[in-house]
């Protein structure tokens, strides 16, 4: 939940009163992103024998051939040689790596050698090459996808579910090992896989480079055999001159930032050559609309049959289109078995799962604040969600995406376990944002309650009409428990409340000097408090407030006397008698409002600015309906239309913007530079962007001395 704009009033407030029983408010770090990433190969053998299995990793790795178990090791920065044994035709090599999640090395690099063959992790090896999936396996010897065949890949499924394998990209494994001293790894980084799409081995959370990922694996394609990852599905061109100028084309499905094209010949048969199927020459070009085309490279009178590779300046281009340029002397028909793409920069979103975060300790906690630190840029967004478990594996429904620093946890609580997503999203091809660290707050106790679940009466009311709603609250309070001395109602508008009509106090009460509306708040204290000598069960409070957008959902927080951890109010579970159907916190909307912008204007429409405490400034008042966060821009202009002074450039939740409340609309008479403006009368504007279109008001405003 996204900070109030009140809640640093009433958390103020809370410090003044006489504690009961105060709780530890506690903080805990979150700075690595731990992930987990399974790797698969295929290795294909003459015949069988023993040979050797050298690998490392970028974490913790387990290794498996062919469903056995081969061996474990936690440390990147050394090389372990297993002996073992191959089976004729199709092995299957499986390793699991356990990344920490820091700034370290990232990736796997395994080498296979046999009296006849060697094997070597890379990118580019389209012999053998690699597969990885984020989705959780078994890590035990004999799990069925430690010895799957390979061509079972794209339908192996577990517990039910489809596991979706990728082709591997470039790791960041330093590969300057003795035991490597014998081959030739030069540009050579390890494979990697990076679950979400996002990377935590650079120091912080980001999105993860495009560095050695074919961009054209499964793209839609004019010849899909040219990018579906096997070399041995094939375009066939025409024999001959016949080829000349027939063409490929391949669509990235968005612009990516490419230098690189890699084009490999489909393994002939046994009666033919590299070279009676290899293609001669041929042009790359590119196009950002698939209309204009530029040529970037070209590869002319090829003798490297099995496969080549044009490299060219970085351009962004989303369109890739091969040309056939030169043809054989003999009558062949050229098969290419797979066309890849390569680039840089960044990809463009992805999401990091955590594991279960105890905080530290065991014991069942509740929650406060969770500010979170890093880099995010006007073309980026960054997303945290929340969920709660006492087991760590029944979990509550996801938060709300939030993008606030600054939140408020209400998850479902008190729990043992937290568990976040953050989400990143970018238009920038080159720069990721970036999550530093999470620190979250949070108490064991003791806690306000044992249990508080509540439910909203009625739950569907029309937009921008004054409503009567009751809050009910049910209580748990024990001994054990340090007591309620203030509820904190989240409202759709400024609520309207009389004290005297809430019902189910016992023997605790309500201090009127303390209990308040806001914009967006409904704060009541408790004097004397609720405890478990009380005898409350059950609250009913009803108050007045308008819904300005399609479904608000009554929050609520309960605080401890000293306390800036709250515990947090859950929907009561079962059925509602009111409605017949489940209790519900979820007010929606049955008729919505014709406009976004609404009762617009100046209070007061005439001020005077000289310091005398009278009408010193103006407030342009207004309601905004049917957003949740929608930027809004307040200008005031001369009747020159000069721009005289900018209010506000920002986003805006729906609300009643009102004079004595959050005034994103004041105005003090003075321009941008600071300076007094003349007397006069002058034109405001308030404009709602609404992607791609916009909603605005405009008025009048007088200036006198």
């Amino acid at each position: 939940m996204s900070l109030p704009r009140s809640f640093y009033k009433f958390l103020g407030l809370s410090l003044s009163l006489s504690p009961l029983s105060a709780q530890a408010s506690e903080r805990f770090t979150i700075s690595t992103w731990p992930s987990v990433t399974y790797y698969v190969s295929f290795p294909y053998l003459e015949k069988s024998g023993d040979g050797d299995l050298l690998i490392t990793a970028g974490g913790r790795y387990t290794v498996y051939l062919n469903g056995k178990l081969v061996g474990q090791d936690d440390d990147p920065s050394s090389v372990e040689s297993y002996k073992v044994p191959f089976k004729r035709r199709e092995n299957v090599v499986a390793v699991v790596v356990e990344h920490e999640g820091s700034g370290t090395e990232y990736g796997l690099f395994c080498v296979l050698r046999t009296e006849d063959s060697i094997f070597i992790s890379s990118p580019n090896d389209w012999r053998s090459p690699y597969f990885w999936t984020d989705f959780p396996l078994e890590n035990k010897e004999g799990a069925a996808w430690t010895k799957m065949r390979k061509r079972y890949l794209k339908d192996f499924e577990q517990d039910g579910e489809q596991v979706v394998w990728r082709p591997v990209q470039a790791g960041t494994l330093r590969l300057d090992f003795p035991e490597f001293s014998d081959l030739d790894l030069r540009g050579e980084s390890g494979v990697a896989g990076f679950p979400g799409g996002m990377d935590g081995s650079k120091g912080g959370l980001r999105l993860r480079s495009l560095q050695g990922q074919n961009l054209a694996y499964g793209a839609s394609s004019t010849e899909p055999k040219a990018v579906d990852g096997n070399v041995n599905t094939s375009v066939a061109f025409g024999k001959g001159a016949r080829a000349l100028f027939q063409r490929l084309d391949i669509d990235l499905g968005r612009p990516y930032l490419i230098n690189r094209v890699r084009v490999i010949t489909q393994p002939p048969s046994r009666t033919q050559t590299y070279e009676d199927v290899s293609l001669r020459g041929y042009s790359i070009l590119v196009s950002k609309d698939n209309v204009n085309f530029l040529e970037v490279a070209s590869k002319n009178k090829i003798t490297t049959y099995q496969e080549t590779s044009v490299h060219f300046r970085t351009v962004p281009a989303r369109y890739v289109r091969l040309v056939v340029t030169e043809f054989a002397n003999r009558n062949a028909s050229p098969r290419v078995g797979e066309v890849e793409v390569y680039g840089e920069g960044i990809a463009q979103e992805g999401s990091y799962l955590s594991p279960p975060l105890d905080l530290g300790t065991a014991k069942k906690k509740i929650f406060g604040h969770v500010s979170w630190f890093g880099e995010v840029s006007a073309a980026s967004e960054l997303f945290l969600q929340f969920r709660s478990s006492d087991d760590g594996m029944k979990w509550s429904e996801w938060s709300p995406e939030h993008e606030e620093r600054d939140l408020l946890l209400t998850v479902p609580e008190p729990c043992r376990y937290l568990q976040f997503r953050a989400t990143m999203r970018t238009r920038d091809l080159r720069t990721s944002p970036r999550l530093d660290s999470l620190r979250v707050e949070y108490s064991t106790g003791p806690f306000p309650a044992s249990k508080a679940v509540g439910s909203i009466f009625p739950v569907q009311v029309p937009m921008g009409v004054d409503t009567s709603f009751t809050y009910t609250l049910k209580l748990d309070v024990r001994e054990t428990d340090s007591g309620v001395v203030r509820l904190v109602i989240f409202t759709p508008s400024i609520a309207s409340f009389v004290p005297s009509d809430v019902r189910g106090l016992g023997l605790a009460g309500i201090d009127l000097d303390r209990s308040y509306a806001t914009e967006d708040s409904l704060v009541i204290t408790f004097d004397p408090p609720i405890t478990s000598r009380s005898y409350v069960k059950e609250l009913t409070i009803p108050f007045r407030a308008r819904l300005l957008s399609a479904a608000h959902t009554f929050r609520a927080l309960l605080y401890s006397a000293g306390s800036s951890v709250p515990f947090s109010v859950q929907r009561e579970e079962g059925t509602d008698p009111r409605t017949g159907s489940e209790y519900t916190l979820t007010l929606e909307a049955t008729e919505i409002l014709p406009h976004v912008l609404n009762d617009v204007w100046a209070r007061p429409p005439v001020f005077s600015p000289n310091s005398d405490e009278v009408n010193d400034h103006t407030v342009i008042e207004f309601t905004l309906a049917k957003v949740s966060h929608a930027p809004v821009r307040i200008e005031i202009y001369d009747l020159g239309g000069r721009l005289v002074r900018t209010l506000w450039d920002g986003p805006l939740g729906a609300g009643r913007y009102l004079s004595g409340g959050v005034e994103p609309g004041r105005w003090d008479g003075r321009d941008d530079e600071g300076k007094l403006s003349p007397p006069g009368v002058y034109l405001y504007r308030i404009v709602v962007d609404l992607e791609p279109s916009e909603e605005s008001a405009t008025g009048i405003v007088t200036l006198v001395y």
